[in-house]
């Protein structure tokens, strides 16, 4: 690598260019090196980007990190490149922090993050602090192209429905008052209730702000378009500041405005508020987002007009115009290229010695303590290894090489070059091994069922007694499965009329990713306008007459299949959730099966529920609310929960006792997948009935 290969020279009149052609082949290395070494992450987040909305925008992130280095070329060649051993202890960081995410963290926002500050830690080290004055943006912003984990996604979306449909509701009343058809608008957490005139006749309808109108997909967006707009200009960095600040409020108040539109519209034609109409009114509303953005960027600039000249970029100095070219030495490099592969088996082996020690337990009272432990523990395994790297880098290489310390710049530059992509290549080689040697499974298969959830039979004394109608686009959409069905079962032994003669089942499947679903009781109860009343962790007790026991499994027959099917486990953990709907109590009891597992919650499947050595990844929610029907105002039949704990447990167990072997007998055989019997040669099965 020559000196030319970083920063702008002149010799004379001929300008050379900001990068040479043995730099391209240098850095044309490096990328190769550093995708290889995540590209586990990058290609699960290239399949979340060109699947999910939500995460859409992650394909541009890297399109304006890069015009933003462009747009900087001047400044960058009036630059002089460095080397920083700094960045050795940060790549080693990122390194490990992305191992930490693959296992055991097992988290895709904890690799992005790692790998970003592997990036950062690369680039400090081979172009130094004056190149990373300007660099270290475009690789923070890349932080806009990692998926938010699910937990956290969750929750800020429940808070965004809220506010949507609160705002929302005030501005369908506002509207109200001048629009006729338009008779009421009320709200119930975040659903909108709307009576309106439609052909001489009052009709009451229910908007639910789903998940994807929540706001999150648009704070997300418009986080990165504030961002990307506060940096891509030149600003006094209190603009900047302000400019991101607003991106929030933007955000909320856009989709305020989408919401209300929606409303709007649904009073003349339902449809054109439901499906791609639906959709096409959200991309609309980033035209009003996009001039709100200019108008505040027009304003800052009216605050405080400066009449100063713009700062031209300073010239290279002579020093860089009359730098010798130097021929490197191939035995050098090679030597380096050695020094390299030290640096990353030393700091693994002291990585791997870490994680066979128990990192030391401090005892702190409180609700963080959880947190701070894990703190702990990360910090146990991730430091030794950067701390090694920095002793390494900054006292023992510059005594080795002495020559290279003296020797000119394009010549230190080039051996970094060698240093960073052995550790990288050495890493790779390290993590391939570690996969293959554990037989771990990065990316997981999906299982199909064995039958659809809606042929699931039903067994004497419980009789399917209704089908619930299907889900709409948007809440299929925020359900995240189309295998799903929400059947209400009758006991005909037990007492007419009377509270438990009823119960609900809500069994969603999802296949093919270890995520853990959201859509919990929690969030969706609530987001109806229930109250939320506290949950606890229960034990239910599952054995029906024709459960058995055959060595060491129990066993239960299934009508639908007609032979036994195995049951994890009699004794189910189970979350049972307590809400409210003004004096009306309810109690919802749910667990989910995966992997051959009953676990009580979602972050005990993402925990627990997948092996890492599993090809093979599926689970499914079992939400059980006994209950009855009464009349609502109108004189329709509405099914309600009840308030007893201790009879809602009763019944659930009355009624896994029977239906669960159904259940078992739609899920995958877990013992048939780990054979290799399932799914076999019957993976294509038939797509779900949309009308069964």
């Amino acid at each position: 690598m020559t000196s030319a290969s970083m920063t702008n020279l002149t010799d004379g009149s001929h300008p050379r260019p900001l990068i040479s052609r043995e730099g391209w082949l240098w850095i044309g290395l490096l990328v190769g090196l550093f995708a290889v070494l995540h590209w586990s992450f990058l290609y699960r987040m290239w399949r979340i980007a060109t699947s999910d909305n939500n995460w859409s925008h992650a394909l541009v992130v890297p399109l304006i990190a890069g015009y933003y280095v462009f747009q900087q070329r001047v400044k960058l060649a009036a630059h002089t490149t460095c080397v920083c051993w700094w960045g050795v202890p940060i790549m080693l960081l990122g390194l490990y922090g992305y191992a930490a995410g693959i296992y055991p963290i097992q988290n895709d926002m904890a690799q992005g993050y790692s790998m970003i500050l592997m990036l950062f830690g690369l680039v400090l080290f081979l172009l130094g602090g004056r190149m990373m004055s300007i660099l270290w943006f475009p690789i923070v912003y890349l932080v806009f192209a990692v998926k938010v984990s699910d937990r956290i996604w969750s929750q800020v979306a429940a808070q965004l429905q809220w506010v949507a449909a609160k705002c929302s509701t005030v501005a369908l009343q506002l509207i109200a008052v001048f629009m006729p058809r338009l008779e009421g608008v009320e709200n119930r957490g975040s659903t909108i209730d709307l009576t309106f005139w439609k052909a001489g006749n009052l009709i009451q309808e229910p908007i639910n702000i789903a998940e994807a109108c929540a706001g999150l997909r648009m704070l997300m967006a418009f986080l990165a378009m504030g961002v990307a707009l506060a940096w891509l200009w030149e600003r006094p960095w209190w603009q900047r500041i302000v400019m991101i600040l607003l991106a929030v409020p933007i955000a909320v108040s856009v989709n305020v405005g989408r919401v209300t539109v929606i409303g709007v519209l649904y009073t003349y034609n339902r449809d054109m508020a439901t499906g791609d109409f639906h959709t096409f009114v959200g991309m609309i509303m980033l035209i009003p987002a996009a001039f709100l953005f200019l108008l505040i960027g027009w304003i800052l600039d009216q605050i405080i007009v400066s009449n100063d000249a713009p700062a031209r970029p300073p010239a290279p100095s002579a020093t860089d115009r009359s730098e010798p070219q130097q021929p490197i030495s191939r035995g050098l490099v090679s030597i380096f290229i050695v020094i390299g592969i030290l640096i990353a088996l030393a700091s693994g082996a002291v990585y791997i010695t870490m994680q066979q020690i128990e990192p030391p337990d401090v005892a702190i009272p409180s609700v963080p303590v959880l947190l701070t432990r894990g703190a702990i523990s990360l910090m146990w395994l991730l430091l030794p290894p950067a701390i090694m790297g920095s002793i390494i880098g900054l006292t023992i290489l510059p005594r080795l090489m002495p020559t290279a310390a003296a020797s000119t710049r394009q010549v230190r530059i080039a051996l970094a070059t060698a240093v960073a992509a052995a550790i990288m290549a050495t890493s790779f080689a390290g993590q391939s091994a570690v996969i293959a040697k554990t037989k771990m499974v990065l990316h997981k298969k999906a299982v199909p069922l064995r039958h659809h959830l809606y042929k699931m039979a039903a067994v004497h004394p419980w009789v399917l007694h209704m089908s619930e109608p299907p889900l709409s686009a948007e809440l299929l959409d925020e359900l995240g499965t189309r295998d799903y069905i929400t059947n209400i079962y009758k006991d005909t032994q037990w007492p007419k009329n009377q509270p438990g003669q009823f119960l609900r089942l809500h069994v969603p499947y999802y296949t093919g990713t270890a995520d853990t679903v959201p859509h919990v009781p929690e969030r969706c109860f609530t987001a109806g306008g229930a109250e939320y009343q506290g949950k606890s962790i229960e034990v239910i007790d599952v054995r029906g007459p024709e459960y058995r026991t055959q060595d060491g499994k129990t066993l239960a027959f299934s009508e639908l299949l007609m032979d036994y099917v195995s049951i994890p486990d009699t004794q189910i953990r189970a979350t049972q959730f307590r809400y409210a709907f003004g004096s009306l109590q309810s109690n919802v009891i749910y667990f989910f099966a995966a992997n051959g597992k009953f676990l009580p919650g979602p972050d005990h499947v993402r925990a627990q529920g997948f092996d890492p050595h599993d090809e093979h990844a599926y689970y499914c929610k079992i939400e059980l609310m006994p209950g009855r029907f009464i009349q609502n105002q109108n004189g329709n039949p509405v099914f309600i929960g009840m308030a007893d704990e201790q009879l809602a447990r009763q019944r659930v167990e009355s009624f896994l006792a029977a239906m669960l072997p159904e259940i078992m007998a739609c899920l995958p055989d877990w013992t048939e997948v780990q054979t290799g019997r399932w799914p076999g040669d019957r993976s294509a099965i038939p797509a779900p009935d949309p009308n069964p």
